[in-house]
């Protein structure tokens, strides 16, 4: 059985030679310590011998990547690659084959302005929990695996601040990073806590920001399904007025996120770099995708030019 201990000296060890023999820059190392850190963590969480079937245990990982953390398949199979290279350092044998990645080929899904608001309105008012949850995915950009993450201690509850930072800590690739919510989701999330406290003073022992009915730390899943619900539910009360939408098939957790990159970079006109480090993107290329996405706006530009 190969053990966490040994796998961690051994990717110090090979961090080493990708310095030394292949001349690999500070960047790509680090990319490639903190992928397989992560790898590494996952099998000791979930007491996983990698020696034991490789191809089983990085299947059941893509199976985790996609799932449980909501990560995109050209991500997966960054991490993918990186992670089959430190193993054939240890020589084991891998014999996968890295999942089929459309997202090239693919129009990036997300929501207007004007159609987060709708989905926020149809969310009842004493459900705060669910308006917080939505809000917040829009207003910061944090990924869904990010957000069941929060705790308390993650942002000062108590600020007047127009803009407050919230700490993000081992996100996407085990790396912290920090996001800004406003005053008013910030609000939101007060009241939230409040009515569970009252409700049940158990619920104020819980050191995470969003909580099931139980009091314990809301599940990725658990998100998904919320923001699916209200997707289906916005359909409907916009059918009822004779107007059709089809939020079911575009609203997700990630499709918020990406909402909120197009309000940046397309509504208000924020530098790129300022995005990306919002977004914790290591490479600006994977921002760049955002900024030519809004047809609607590039129409509505070229209508008002005055030849």
């Amino acid at each position: 059985m190969v053990d966490v201990e040994y796998l961690q000296s051994q990717l110090n060890d090979y961090c080493d030679e990708l310095e030394v023999l292949r001349n690999l820059s500070k960047i790509t190392i680090k990319n490639y310590k903190q992928t397989n850190d992560y790898f590494i963590r996952y099998l000791k969480e979930n007491n996983i011998d990698i020696e034991h079937k490789p191809d089983v245990v990085l299947k059941k990982f893509i199976i985790y990547l996609k799932k449980d953390k909501d990560n995109g398949y050209s991500t997966i199979n960054k991490y993918l690659q990186q992670v089959i290279q430190f193993l054939k350092y240890l020589n084991i044998k891998v014999d996968i084959q890295l999942p089929k990645d459309n997202s090239k080929n693919k129009k990036i899904k997300y929501l207007r302005p004007e159609e987060v608001n709708e989905v926020l309105k149809t969310i009842p008012n004493e459900l705060i929990r669910d308006k917080a949850i939505v809000q917040t995915l829009y207003r910061t950009g944090l990924r869904v695996s990010e957000l069941c993450n929060l705790k308390k201690q993650d942002l000062n509850m108590n600020s007047v601040e127009k803009a407050i930072a919230v700490y993000v800590y081992e996100g996407k690739g085990g790396k912290d990073r920090t996001v800004y919510i406003d005053d008013k989701t910030l609000k939101l999330i007060n009241i939230m806590i409040y009515k569970r406290t009252i409700k049940n003073n158990s619920y104020n022992e819980s050191e995470y920001l969003f909580t099931n009915k139980n009091g314990s730390r809301l599940s990725e899943r658990s998100v998904q399904k919320i923001v699916k619900k209200y997707a289906i539910a916005t359909d409907r009360r916009l059918a009822m007025e004779g107007r059709q939408t089809n939020f079911e098939e575009r609203l997700t957790p990630h499709t918020l996120r990406h909402s909120f990159t197009i309000f940046l970079l397309n509504y208000s006109n924020r530098p790129i770099n300022e995005v990306q480090q919002l977004l914790g993107h290591s490479n600006i290329s994977t921002t760049q995708i955002y900024s030519k996405v809004d047809d609607k706006r590039i129409k509505q530009s070229y209508e008002n030019i005055d030849w």
